[in-house]
């Protein structure tokens, strides 16, 4: 399964060029981590296919109405924890408060801007840092996940 992973797009829209670049990708899902700004944003996202996402703290009440604070979807045998972040959060103490008491495999997250790809044992730590970058997941149960980073 491929996955894109996007954060902190902070625009209003996607350009028709960022659309077709996202759709020849041939992701099977994408997951955005908050900070949209803009609604059509999201929308464009999830005009694309398979869609998970998250408010951010710049998000409108109109964003926050469709999207929750923080997501915990399973693909391929693995749970991702998704959160966008704010604050202090990216400690990652902070960010296993959010999802006490699961088991998680991936911590996606935004906020910072920086790009992260860390594994701590088991346990990856994944930010794209800000959008157009964005991480690509190659996932195959029972595999090690392959994770690219690219620029749109």
């Amino acid at each position: 399964m491929r996955l894109g992973v996007l954060s902190d797009s902070h625009v209003t829209s996607l350009s028709p060029e960022l659309l077709e670049k996202l759709r020849r990708l041939n992701l099977d899902l994408i997951i955005h981590c908050g900070d949209y700004t803009g609604i059509d944003v999201m929308h464009q996202l999830q005009s694309l296919g398979n869609f998970c996402g998250v408010a951010g703290n710049m998000d409108s009440g109109a964003i926050r109405t469709q999207l929750k604070e923080k997501e915990l979807i399973e693909v391929e045998g693995r749970w991702f924890a998704i959160f966008h972040g704010h604050g202090t959060f990216f400690l990652d103490k902070g960010l296993k408060n959010k999802f006490k008491g699961k088991k998680i495999d991936i911590y996606v997250h935004g906020h910072t801007h920086r790009l992260r790809k860390e594994k701590k044992g088991d346990i990856y730590y994944l930010n794209p840092g800000r959008f157009p970058s964005m991480l690509i997941l190659n996932l195959e149960r029972g595999k090690e996940i392959d994770i690219e980073t690219m620029t749109l």
